[in-house]
């Protein structure tokens, strides 16, 4: 009997988790992506070379290998063009193309998060750069500028006057696929995000991480979680999501929230409906006992997710940190003290000694996952990891 083919968009570490429980189900596994070096491509049973984001391309790949289902990746374009797949050959799983613009794009979920009375931020949208660059002058600084279409943090800037705005705003154009970048306010507070697995529209589970970004301000590099905020927020934020569901008739999976913290208030600044970089999932997981993973797949592949198995959670916080460098240089090695080793559930080393890094704002030497049992003892270790681990770059 052939086995069901499932096409996933990506390889990279992030997607291990996902290729791993496809495999535990017997199916034939398609990656896909521009770069051939990704780990996943290996544990595939097949690999073709294609960029994710080109929604044509993909569409043509799934009908000539005539595949049962689609999964997307840790990236924006991933999803909105895995929709399209699905909407096109009729697989469920996802939410329409439209909707999925609606809620992957900035502009547009800005828009949205208006008419439904969501707090966030109020975005100015721009699809000229002429006309943007025309804004700027009369702005009340500070502000944030963002392309429509990128994620972790690509393209992305704070301006606190004019002169930082005209980069900004060239950049946010420079990055943006579509060419569409928003202007906002920036807001001072707490980052966060909500995670949910919502079925029939309403929140089955979910929890909350706190978000540091002491490298690079604009990629998280350590979240822990559940957020210090969680209990006082966890009702307002349900009633965010389930808004977000009656409103769309959005399918049962996975939702995240980032968003600002001021004055109890979250301000909502991003939503994802797929799977989050760093295997974010992990340390939800070991809090909540729900296989985040497995519950992706299943709602990817249009599977009944009303019965999914929660276990006891193995860790009472939890979270993850990237390992990163303050300088470009040769990698030779990373040492992790025990006192942190002994709280760590997988340590993840993704560069050699000997390779380069090219970009240490954005690239990752590793990652570690890690549990504790005292929310102010989890704050401290992370607030710590960088200057605790030692990294070998000369």
């Amino acid at each position: 009997m052939n086995k069901k083919k499932v096409l996933l968009l990506n390889a990279g570490h992030t997607e291990i988790p996902i290729i791993e429980r496809l495999k535990s189900r017997n199916y034939f596994v398609i990656t896909s992506g521009n770069r051939e070096d990704m780990p996943g491509h290996k544990m595939a049973d097949k690999y073709i070379k294609a960029d994710y984001s080109d929604k044509e391309a993909i569409l043509k790949i799934a009908e000539e290998e005539k595949i049962d289902g689609i999964i997307s990746c840790a990236y924006d374009t991933a999803y909105t063009t895995a929709a399209y797949v699905a909407e096109k050959l009729g697989l469920g799983g996802h939410d329409s193309y439209e909707k999925a613009c609606l809620l992957h794009q900035k502009d547009n979920f800005k828009s949205l998060c208006v008419k439904l009375n969501i707090p966030n931020p109020i975005s100015t949208p721009f699809f000229e750069k002429e006309k943007a660059l025309e804004y700027i002058k009369t702005a009340d600084y500070p502000i944030m500028v963002k392309p429509v279409d990128q994620a972790s943090g690509i393209g992305i800037m704070r301006a606190d006057n004019e002169d930082e705005g005209k980069i900004a705003v060239e950049n946010a154009f420079e990055k943006s696929k579509e060419k569409r970048i928003v202007i906002e306010p920036f807001i001072e507070g707490a980052q966060e995000s909500f995670v949910a697995f919502v079925v029939d529209g309403r929140v089955m589970i979910c929890t909350a991480c706190d978000c540091y970004s002491p490298i690079n301000p604009f990629l998280i590099q350590t979240e822990t979680m559940p957020s210090k905020n969680f209990s006082i927020l966890k009702e307002q934020l349900i009633g965010i999501t389930e808004k977000l569901f009656s409103e769309l008739d959005l399918v049962d999976g996975i939702i995240t929230l980032q968003y600002i913290v001021k004055d109890g208030i979250p301000y909502v600044i991003e939503m994802m409906r797929r799977c989050l970089g760093n295997r974010f999932l992990y340390p939800v997981s070991y809090v909540t006992g729900l296989d985040w993973y497995d519950a992706l797949v299943c709602s990817e592949l249009a599977e009944d997710c009303h019965n999914m198995k929660i276990d006891e959670p193995i860790a009472k916080y939890a979270g993850h940190h990237a390992i990163m460098s303050t300088h470009n240089g040769i990698f030779e090695g990373i040492e992790i003290p025990d006192e942190i080793m002994e709280h760590v559930i997988e340590f993840d080393e993704l560069f050699k000694s000997g390779d380069i890094i090219n970009d240490y704002m954005k690239e990752r030497m590793g990652y570690i996952y890690y549990k504790y049992e005292d929310m102010k003892e989890i704050e401290v270790a992370a607030k710590s990891f960088n200057e605790r681990i030692k990294l070998k770059v000369k």
